[in-house]
């Protein structure tokens, strides 16, 4: 099976700690820089009712929804608050500061 890498994003256009949001193949994606320079992007729409989540606040490879407080791991994108609840997340990697995500 092919991998369909795709370069998304500069490393040092990434802001620590603060999504931002890009369109891939019609999808709306959040990317977070955390601290230790790891990227993740996932689905960038709250289940709960479409809120952005690029403009959550990150702590701990989670971001919290700033419409009603709920909860995703960066890493699965499964929901603190509602454990069978989840958003889809997409691997990255970086080489020569250049993020390249899988879809």
């Amino acid at each position: 099976m092919n991998e369909n890498w795709l370069e998304i994003a500069n490393l040092n256009d990434l802001i620590i700690n603060e999504g931002k949001a890009i369109r891939v193949n019609n999808l709306s994606i959040a990317l977070f820089r955390l601290p230790d320079d790891q990227v993740y992007a996932i689905e960038n729409s709250c289940p709960h009712i479409g809120a952005p989540l690029d403009s959550g606040i990150v702590e701990n490879k989670t971001i919290t929804c700033l419409w009603h407080s709920w909860c995703f791991s960066l890493i699965d994108g499964y929901s603190t608050n509602c454990p069978n609840v989840k958003v889809q997340t997409y691997p990255t990697k970086i080489d020569k500061d250049k993020v390249f995500l899988l879809i």
